[in-house]
């Protein structure tokens, strides 16, 4: 009959038994086990330390580039663009504070800025091709034939550079104004003055590329918007990436004929990318077209010397 007294014994076996184990244990690790637990673990931990060290670095690195374009820029960029025009425009979703960056790399080249003008996301939807088609056919000046296609963005931006840009057609302030003010009108574009003087370069920066159910169409507008004033003089399209469908500056690159004529900079948001977005407007005015930033694709960060 099983009583208390054999609930007693039994319950003191167990413990016995895990006493008698833990000694042994002890006992076993006590040896050559131990030393290598512990030399694992202090090498695990001089890994980690050395991982920190180097998070830490890169961490530094990363801020101290920037800086470093910033420092630089007035030195590298001192009167290369003295003697240019240059026309700043913006497209899609670009960012102002890149734009205003830009702007601010151009005053360190002494180039003069004849304007900015920022084209709203409806400028490359093409639902508003029609509209744009209209725009076209009313301001046209009588001395520019702009491309004549069903293509609103293409026929605009074509007249666009036609009396923004330098060339032998008799273009005024008015003809100017009453494009601009037309595509205002639409709410397609932005802008606090209109431009008084013809441009002889141009950078346009564009944003993230667009992503909605109509994004195939309105990045190709995109491109096709920057390949009609880089007809018409030398131009440079600065984005801040590489990454999404139908990247412009991406397009660009693997376009034989687009690629030849119109220089791309991949990285505009930072300064590194403003400075060389300059930098690749000099080489493209005079003559070579590069393509720069960090994307797999460019040649190099900055234009070399």
């Amino acid at each position: 009959m099983i009583n208390f007294r054999y609930h007693i014994v039994s319950v003191t076996a167990v413990f016995l038994a895990l006493a008698i184990g833990l000694i042994l244990g002890t006992a076993a690790l006590n040896g050559p086990t131990v030393d290598a637990l512990s030399d694992t673990v202090s090498s695990l931990r001089a890994d980690n330390q050395a991982l920190r060290d180097e998070v830490v670095q890169l961490e530094e690195d990363a801020s101290t580039d920037p800086e470093l374009a910033s420092q630089i820029a007035p030195a590298a960029l001192a009167n290369t663009l003295e003697d240019e025009r240059v026309l700043v425009l913006s497209i899609g979703s670009a960012d102002p504070a890149d734009v205003e960056s830009v702007v601010k790399m151009l005053g360190y080249s002494k180039a003069s800025v004849t304007g900015q003008l920022n084209f709203l996301e409806g400028f490359a939807d093409p639902a508003n091709s029609g509209p744009l088609l209209d725009v076209v056919k009313e301001t046209t000046p009588p001395d520019v034939e702009p491309p004549n296609n069903a293509n609103g963005a293409e026929s605009v931006a074509g007249l666009l550079a036609a009396v923004l840009l330098e060339n032998d057609a008799e273009i005024t302030t008015n003809d100017r104004k009453a494009l601009l003010t037309a595509l205002a009108e639409l709410q397609l574009v932005s802008y606090e003055a209109i431009p008084t003087k013809t441009a002889t370069a141009v950078v346009i920066v564009a944003g993230k590329p667009f992503s909605d159910a109509t994004a195939p169409e309105k990045n190709a507008n995109v491109v096709t918007f920057a390949d009609q004033f880089a007809l018409a003089g030398p131009t440079v399209l600065a984005a801040p990436t590489t990454v999404g469908e139908g990247n412009p500056v991406v397009t660009v690159i693997a376009d034989p004929d687009l690629t030849t004529k119109l220089s791309t900079v991949d990285n505009v948001s930072r300064p590194e990318g403003q400075l060389a977005t300059v930098l690749a407007l000099v080489e493209r005015i005079g003559g070579d077209a590069g393509h720069y930033g960090t994307g797999d694709e460019a040649t190099s960060l900055v234009p070399q010397p």
